[in-house]
């Protein structure tokens, strides 16, 4: 699990670096008024919340609930999170997971993108449309990142770009990455929790892979 602290850490520091380096405006602050402040994460919690809310009832859909045991067997895994994955457990995952993630594709890759958007565009300053089509090209990489191999968890990308939409929004109209860290430490924590309590039936993988070397 040490890979995944790592990999985190890389991704802040690299993050950090590349913004501080790139010239475009730093989101490594807070919230210039205490208005901002507390609006940005009042924001990030309700986001939150509406997203961790859509989980239980899309267990209905069959898809979403052989997804959702497919990733409850697969972070549960040995080599992954481990069995005695709980919420203490998820806690750091859950923090460096939205530390690093948010400090690259919303600390640097974002601001970059918009500031590059604003110059093509020849956009006037506190034009919205560099920074919704910025928030736009780098929720799709944050979706592409989280692109799986198995077809069977690829509805996931989906869920990622929407996520990683909202958590640009908070942050490019914030100015901090202080919402969208907050927001992505909550979805991570709770739906870690929520798969690793949950009962869903453990998906069978040497079965499904060997569905899939069937088909082709």
């Amino acid at each position: 699990m040490s890979r995944f602290y790592w990999m985190y850490s890389a991704m802040l520091v690299g993050g950090a670096f590349l913004a501080a380096t790139s010239g475009c405006p730093s989101l490594f602050t807070l919230p210039p008024t205490p208005l901002q402040l507390w609006g940005s994460l009042g924001a990030a919690v309700v986001f939150a919340a509406v997203v961790i809310g859509t989980g239980p009832p899309l267990l209905r859909v069959p898809w979403y609930r052989d997804m959702a045991a497919l990733l409850k067997r697969m972070l549960t895994h040995d080599d992954l999170l481990g069995p005695e994955l709980d919420a203490s457990r998820a806690l750091p995952i859950a923090a460096y997971s939205s530390l690093g993630e948010e400090a690259f594709f919303r600390g640097f890759i974002q601001p970059y993108l918009i500031l590059k958007l604003s110059g093509w565009l020849g956009s006037a300053p506190g034009d919205h449309l560099p920074v919704l089509l910025g928030v736009a090209a780098a929720s799709l990489l944050f979706g592409l990142v989280h692109f799986p191999v198995l077809r069977e968890l690829r509805p996931w990308t989906l869920f990622a770009v929407l996520a990683g939409a909202g958590f640009g929004l908070l942050g490019a109209y914030s100015g901090s990455l202080l919402a969208p860290v907050l927001a992505h430490f909550l979805i991570n924590w709770r739906n870690l929790v929520w798969l690793a309590k949950s009962e869903l039936e453990p998906t069978d993988l040497e079965a499904l892979f060997r569905g899939r070397e069937g088909q082709d």
